[in-house]
């Protein structure tokens, strides 16, 4: 896997977390195994991009799903506020969405969360830039280019 993104890395030499398939990641950022990436910044809590994978246990429409993830993020973060889903292109995927979340921590900092969902028949992968409000200007382009670089793994053929 290739640190810069201009010289991203094949599909073979690409690393994994489940289905999903990281051919490079941003300047200045370091993988975290199993979890995604992350950025650290002098004195600013560090920005990271978690990809995450669910399935969905009945239909096969993302709505349902993400609606129901809404209603938890109302009931786990304080003073949530959530814009979208909006429907999104991604690569391989039947359907994918965007979601936006801003929400207060313990710590009083305000918290900005872009989500990403993606579906491939009843796969689901959730790709999550979570930073402070006050670094979204800067590490959202960080966010946009690795997620055009992501990709998935295509659903292997079921036996006949």
């Amino acid at each position: 896997m290739s640190s810069n993104l201009g010289q991203a890395g094949g599909y073979a030499t690409a690393a994994r977390i489940g289905r999903w398939i990281i051919p490079a990641i941003p300047f200045g950022w370091t993988w975290i195994p199993e979890f995604g990436i992350q950025k650290r910044a002098e004195a600013v809590v560090p920005s990271n991009i978690s990809l995450r994978e669910d399935q969905l246990l009945a239909g096969d429409q993302l709505a349902l799903y993400i609606k129901a993830q809404i209603t938890l993020m109302k009931r786990t973060f304080l003073e949530p506020v959530v814009a979208g889903p909006a429907p999104l292109e991604f690569p391989g995927a039947a359907e994918a969405a965007l979601l936006m979340l801003k929400h207060r921590p313990m710590h009083q900092l305000t918290v900005f969360q872009v989500q990403h969902y993606v579906r491939s028949g009843k796969w689901i992968g959730i790709a999550t830039l979570t930073t402070l409000e006050s670094e979204l200007l800067k590490i959202r382009p960080d966010f946009d280019q690795f997620m055009k670089l992501l990709r998935i793994e295509p659903e292997a053929p079921q036996d006949a």
